[in-house]
């Protein structure tokens, strides 16, 4: 039995989460956390308080926002894969 679940929207793009495979990999929780920080902004918040000593002027175009953002999902990734590959 195929079980698909629209988790949410990034754009106009559904970003589906699948219960059909055999393994299901802890990446999965990524998705559920994405999700959650979509909901209450934790890191568009805490980002607010943190100074970007990067240069405005210079080639970046990604938001400080959007640094902490991939930086904090890393993390989380990489936490993720060792408690897994623990099991």
């Amino acid at each position: 039995m195929r079980e698909v679940i629209t988790a949410f929207y990034r754009e106009k793009k559904a970003i589906n989460v699948d219960f059909s495979a055999e393994e299901i990999s802890s990446d999965g929780a990524l998705v559920l956390l994405e999700k959650w920080e979509r909901k209450h902004q934790l890191i568009a918040d805490f980002s607010k308080h943190i100074f970007d000593p990067r240069d405005p002027f210079s080639l970046i175009t990604t938001s400080n926002r959007t640094f902490i953002r991939r930086k904090a999902f890393c993390m989380l990734w990489l936490i993720l894969a060792a408690s897994s590959m623990s099991e």
